[in-house]
């Protein structure tokens, strides 16, 4: 059984007229601080960048994968980079989900460029199991896909919603999601958390999946936008 997972993410909104070259530097002088932080499993730098790939919005939007929540919570409020978010941007919202799986794909995680990130809701008053077990199976069909570098799955209990987050190191096709540009990988934990051909679920004894049997995708056409 591998170590539990937990995802989080925070979205800053900054003005249409922001430059973005400053996020990129910031980037560039602070990302290599986390990349030895104990208690992460991964941190992808995103932008999204109004008019670049039909984005809307100027947006540094970080996205992560705890495998504890000691560690999650020591970056967040035990003096672990947060405050410096709080005291350039003000205190954004942060979400965060029970992490279920995480996949490598075959592209390595060094060549990463873009990532994409997409919610679904499950079947009102259905049993969670059936709703999980069908997107494991969607996820292993995912990481199967040319350019994945990495992709995970995670549940948000409150909401009944799923998410999956992927890596590529492409331009992604993925029309119903969120896409962003990748600059910079922190990976100190990610060789805990994944493994090619399997899926770790989390609380449960590793599966192989058999990538032509049953393998389908949920159905994505009732994947939400996040408000922009």
């Amino acid at each position: 059984m591998r170590q539990a997972m937990y995802a989080m993410q925070y979205e800053i909104g900054l003005p249409a007229d922001y430059d973005m070259t400053v996020i990129r530097r910031r980037v560039a002088e602070k990302g290599p601080l986390l990349d030895d932080l104990p208690g992460l499993g991964l941190k992808a730098y995103l932008i999204r960048e109004r008019g670049v790939d039909g984005s809307p919005v100027n947006q540094y939007a970080p996205f992560y994968l705890w495998a504890d929540t000691g560690g999650m919570g020591r970056f967040l409020w035990g003096g672990g980079g947060f405050g410096a978010i709080v005291s350039s941007f003000g205190r954004p919202p942060v979400r965060h989900w029970t992490g279920v799986a995480c996949l490598r794909g075959d592209a390595a995680l060094s060549e990463a460029q873009t990532a994409t990130r997409e919610t679904w809701p499950m079947a009102p008053d259905a049993d969670p199991g059936a709703g999980v077990d069908s997107a494991l199976n969607a996820l292993a069909c995912h990481a199967a896909l040319q350019g994945v570098c990495m992709t995970a799955l995670a549940v948000d209990p409150q909401s009944w919603q799923m998410v999956r987050f992927t890596l590529w190191d492409r331009e992604s096709a993925q029309d119903a999601a969120v896409r962003y540009n990748v600059l910079h990988l922190s990976v100190p934990g990610m060789g805990g958390m994944a493994g090619p051909g399997k899926v770790s679920v989390q609380g449960g004894p590793e599966t192989s999946r058999n990538l032509s049997d049953g393998c389908y995708r949920p159905d994505l056409g009732t994947a939400t936008a996040e408000p922009q």
